[in-house]
């Protein structure tokens, strides 16, 4: 029997942080595999609609000496810009179309191609206001082959073409100015849940929603109006905890390369690496304002996303961190432990939980609802709409409470909505966090991802909680300034009562 952690450990959590999907590390937060995992559920074809997709990499052409860069042979002869025979050029057309053709947010284009050209400017060293209206000066032998399906390609074309001809030799990175193309397109459309990943970022994802990855062992949130990196989890038996990290750390460096206003999933790429290697994690502590490197060395992973323990001889304590593949047997072996010691009745905690994958939240929801029972509609841009009915037997049938605050997101937020929904449980917390809107992972042809908005989804009822929050049936919160969880207090004494 695990005996779970110490009720104390609220207290550490800040309020100061901001939930986000993703992950990965976990950040795990992202929502993955949902057409997979409905045909393991259902057995069934696929909708048309799916949200996870590979991109078929484009026809092999053979272009030439020098594809998609200015070429030419001998010194003064004529140079050859052929720019339909640009794998750069490519990858952001076929970015630009998975965005267009999935993203359910509203963007604004123009921006994003004008956000695409300044990143890529800015990652070779060079001010944007020297390219925003000039044009390449081409000698008169210079064949120039522009492209007849944009003229945003062209035009980036054109930007990468001046860059090339106005920057010394090696003082820019090409690979490094695309992916900062990439980003630049993607953050344009104002959408903080879409991101471009590179291969290396898109492993480490589906490694990290699998719930088992080689790492440090922690789980950090992300302030994305300050990009304040905050430690909230330090798993245990793991190497953070191992060098001394604690809850509250924040993320100054990894490795010597400052983090401070880096991409969650970025900083997720720097900290894992080879198991056996060390990495040099600099935090600044917040409890003493002290700023500290601890030495970390990387291994195999277990995610514990869930912990237990019985309150009483018949009430249950269930804390789920986060939503992972894992996490779906971690809750079932919970409750079927519980019950073996005793357990009526439940407190299921979701305070915190940023959420994760769909298919975890649905299978896991599964375990508490009669099955047959409507528990999730999907909305995408072509107005198709997916739902989903509870598939198997009720585990647990017993009363129960559902603790949530203004970090429970996304997934918890499902979970939140169906229980309310079909008075299931009874909610008790602060109003969640508000994000009714699900994102997907597109494969690339290059072997990266695109994570974008692709539907947006409603509790069984119908309700749209994004930007709202669900709120609960009983308010209620922890005062971090004690050592009693006052919230989980009042949810013991309500199951007591009933």
């Amino acid at each position: 029997m695990e005996d779970g952690r110490k009720t104390s450990f609220w207290k550490n959590v800040l309020p100061v942080i901001v939930l986000v999907l993703v992950i990965g590390g976990l950040g795990v937060y992202g929502i993955y595999s949902l057409i997979q995992a409905i045909a393991a559920r259902q057995k069934a074809p696929e909708p048309t609609a799916a949200p996870v997709v590979t991109v078929a990499p484009a026809p092999t052409v053979d272009p030439g000496p020098t594809p998609g860069v200015i070429s030419s042979g001998e010194s003064g002869e004529a140079r050859v810009i052929n720019r339909n025979f640009s794998a750069f050029l490519d990858r952001m057309g076929e970015i630009e179309q998975v965005f267009v053709q999935n993203q359910v947010l509203d963007y604004d284009l123009e921006v994003m191609h004008e956000e695409a050209m300044r990143a890529y400017v800015e990652a070779a060293g060079e001010n944007w206001d020297d390219y925003r209206d000039a044009v390449p000066e081409y000698a008169p032998s210079d064949l120039i082959i522009p492209r007849a399906d944009s003229e945003f390609l062209n035009r980036l074309g054109e930007i990468s073409e001046m860059v090339e001809m106005r920057c010394e030799p090696g003082s820019f990175d090409n690979l490094v100015c695309e992916d900062a193309a990439y980003r630049g397109f993607v953050a344009g459309s104002g959408d903080v849940y879409s991101a471009y990943l590179t291969q290396e970022e898109w492993d480490d994802m589906m490694e990290s929603s699998s719930g088992s990855y080689c790492g440090i062992g922690v789980q950090i949130s992300q302030n994305r109006e300050t990009m304040e990196s905050e430690v909230i989890t330090v798993f245990s038996n793991s190497p953070a905890l191992e060098a001394g990290m604690e809850v509250g750390d924040v993320f100054v460096a990894v490795d010597g390369t400052d983090v401070t206003q880096m991409q969650l999933d970025e900083i997720v790429t720097y900290v894992r690496g080879e198991e056996g290697t060390t990495v040099e994690i600099t935090v600044r502590r917040k409890s003493s304002g002290e700023t500290l490197t601890l030495t970390c060395e990387r291994r195999q992973v277990q995610v514990d996303t869930v912990y237990y323990r019985m309150l009483s001889d018949s009430i249950g304590y269930i804390q789920l961190t986060e939503f992972d593949e894992v996490s779906v047997q971690q809750v079932k072996a919970a409750l079927t432990d519980l019950a073996k010691q005793g357990m009526k009745k439940l407190v299921f905690d979701l305070r915190n939980n940023p959420g994760g994958l769909l298919t975890s939240v649905l299978e896991i929801s599964d375990f508490f609802v009669k099955s047959g029972l409507l528990i999730f509609r999907m909305d995408y841009i072509n107005g198709e709409v997916y739902t989903e009915r509870s598939r198997t037997r009720a585990i647990f049938d017993g009363d129960m409470v559902l603790l949530i605050n203004g970090y429970s997101a996304s997934a918890s937020e499902v979970m939140t909505g169906i229980m309310q929904d079909y008075s299931r449980a009874v909610i008790m917390g602060e109003q969640s966090y508000g994000k009714g809107i699900v994102q997907s992972f597109f494969t690339l042809s290059d072997g990266g991802g695109l994570k974008t908005t692709i539907a947006h989804y409603y509790s069984p009822n119908g309700r749209d909680f994004h930007g709202v929050g669900i709120a609960p049936d009983i308010a209620g919160a922890d005062d971090p300034e004690t050592e009693e969880d006052e919230l989980l207090t009042m949810a013991q004494k309500e199951l007591e009562g009933r």
